[in-house]
């Protein structure tokens, strides 16, 4: 398992619902969270290759598996800093809700909705876009906020994203 970067054709498709919740697929999730930490605070499936509708996060509280979510509302919006394990050493500033409600499938197999706030709320958005062939960088609306650090590995394939949207870095 390796997180697959930006440039991948499965980043760029819409997962694949998860039909049910398994021993294997929840082990799969948790195995996911060493490849997460110490860096990241959410993983999606697409993000190691694979086509289906999850993604972990852990936020501090401990690890979470989402399963073929759906944001049902979205209230607010708010900018902040935003990076990718996929697209390393990439950050730019991202309009968000600032609070969602969701529908899920917990580790369980079991339909949950909630109503999620702030950082949380802005964790499962971008995860959620994974789900949906999207990346962070797509939803940039100003190129000349990005920060790229140097040495960053994906720096011509996100020049490439971003001038195929018409815009230049």
């Amino acid at each position: 398992m390796k997180i697959v970067l930006i440039g991948s054709p499965i980043l760029r498709q819409k997962a694949k619902p998860i039909r049910k919740m398994t021993r294997e697929l929840v082990h799969l999730a948790e195995s996911m969270e060493d490849f997460m930490k110490p860096t990241g605070v959410g993983l999606a499936a697409p993000q190691i290759g694979l086509s289906q509708a999850f993604f972990i996060y852990d936020v501090g509280e401990g690890l979470h598996l989402v399963a073929n979510p759906q944001i049902l509302e979205r209230k607010g919006s708010a900018s902040a800093e935003e990076g990718c394990l996929s697209v390393p050493g990439v950050y730019a500033p991202i309009d968000r809700a600032t609070e969602i409600t969701l529908s899920y499938l917990d580790h369980t197999g079991k339909r949950r909705i909630h109503k999620y706030v702030d950082f949380e709320a802005r964790v499962i958005q971008h995860e959620l876009d994974h789900l949906q062939g999207m990346l962070f960088v797509d939803r940039i609306t100003d190129p000349s906020t990005i920060s790229v650090q140097e040495g960053s590995p994906v720096a011509a394939v996100l020049t490439q994203t971003i001038k195929g949207k018409g815009q230049e870095l």
